[in-house]
Parts: structure tokens; sequence; C-alpha cells
């Protein structure tokens, strides 16, 4: 297995740095570009984030032949088609990025997408049984109420905030070698203890040789709307 860096730690320092990456990704003199073993000097420069935090983390400076390396700043890093940020793409074994409806979203973007689009949304009086069989495509079939779990998208990393109006209810692991399941409930049993309320599964973590699949649900609806209204 492996640990992520402290992320409150991590992101506390990113907001005190912050306005000082910005002033020199401003600046017009530039430092040597970041890419290996260029000695130029860099001629744009790139704030990075990631999927824990508003704040940029880091400074990626480039020259003008490395800039836009294989349609992204760099090996490692990646420009979100949503927010149009660059993000690191992983800090362990999890990365940051997946491609939904064809584009390639950071996770934070893919997981806003995702539960905002009401047909990811399953009723779990609808679901009749929980399978696990990679390659078999669908997620959720309505006619016969099979729920294939090894199809749920990878929209949430490892301590990744969760989007407005969504919480976590429950959540099993599996085994990525074999599929087995080594730690949670039954997931049937899961679904049926969430009282009729609708669901979304998805894949919220992947380790080195395990993942997590986790159920989530909407918080207070009257919560959910006030805040859309706060936020329009």
């Amino acid at each position: 297995m492996w640990s992520l860096p402290n992320i409150k730690t991590m992101n506390a320092r990113a907001a005190v740095a912050a306005s000082k990456l910005k002033r020199a990704a401003r600046s017009k003199r530039k430092p040597q570009c970041g890419y290996w073993n260029c000695n130029s000097r860099a001629t744009r420069s790139y704030l990075v984030y990631d999927i824990f935090s508003e704040d940029p983390k880091d400074l990626l400076h480039l020259c003008e032949r490395h800039d836009g390396y294989s349609g992204d700043p760099m090996e490692g890093y990646f420009t979100c088609a949503h927010c149009a940020r660059v993000m690191v793409e992983n800090y362990t074994w999890e990365y940051y990025r997946m491609e939904l409806d064809g584009e390639n979203l950071c996770l934070k973007c893919a997981a806003e997408a995702y539960f905002s689009d009401p047909k990811n949304w399953i009723k779990p009086q609808n679901v009749k049984s929980v399978t696990l069989e990679p390659g078999a495509g669908q997620l959720f079939n309505a006619k016969t109420g099979v729920l294939n779990i090894a199809c749920c998208r990878h929209v949430l990393g490892v301590q990744q905030p969760l989007p407005m109006g969504i919480k976590f209810a429950e959540n099993a692991e599996f085994d990525s070698c074999d599929g087995h399941q080594i730690s949670g409930r039954r997931f049937l049993d899961m679904i049926s203890d969430l009282d009729g309320q609708p669901f979304v599964p998805v894949l919220d973590a992947g380790y080195q040789f395990a993942v997590s699949i986790g159920i989530y649900v909407r918080s207070d609806e009257r919560h959910v709307d006030r805040l859309k209204q706060e936020a329009a």
C-alpha cells in the first residue's frame, strides 16, 4: 500500500504561498526550463493545481521548444478540458484524470459532471443483484436489475473533497488482481439500507493492489437547493 502526503498541511501551505506563486507566474523574468536536461530559459510559466484545493501547488516553467509536450505542458501534468487548469497527474498510484464523454478531465471536474447527470443516479429498489464482471460494459441494467460494480467510473480520489450536495454513504474494497472483496459489507445489503434514497456508485480510491467502490447520496435536499440559489 501507499500513503498520501498530509493533504490538510499541503492545502494550508498552498493557501499561504498562492499569491507568491501567481506573482512568479506573471513575471517576465523566467528561470531555466523545467523540462529534463534542458538548459534553455523558460518562456512560459504554468500554475499547477491538484484535486484537493483551489490554490496552486507549484509552478512549471517551460521554454518555447518544450511548451505543450504531447498536447499537455509536460509528462506528469495535464490540462483539464473543463477548468482549463494545468493539473498534477498523480502523487502516488492513483491518477487524477479520466475521460468522460470524450473529454480529458481532472477528477474534480469529472466528479461534478458525473454526479450532476441524472442518468447516473440509481434507485435502490431497482437493484436486484450485484455482480463484479470486468469488461461487461454496463454499470446498471434497468431491465434485469443487475448492478455491475466493475464498471464504476473513477471520479473520486482518496481524500478528494466531494462536490456540493453530495455525501458519502458506505464503501467496500476489492482486490484489484482477482476482484474478491477484502473489506466492507455485502454490497447489496449496503444498497438495501439506503431506505429508497437514490445513489451513485463510483470508484473512489485506486490503491496499488486494491480499489474502493463507494456509494454516494445527495445531502439534505433543502440544503442543496439553498446552495444552488446562492451559487446562482
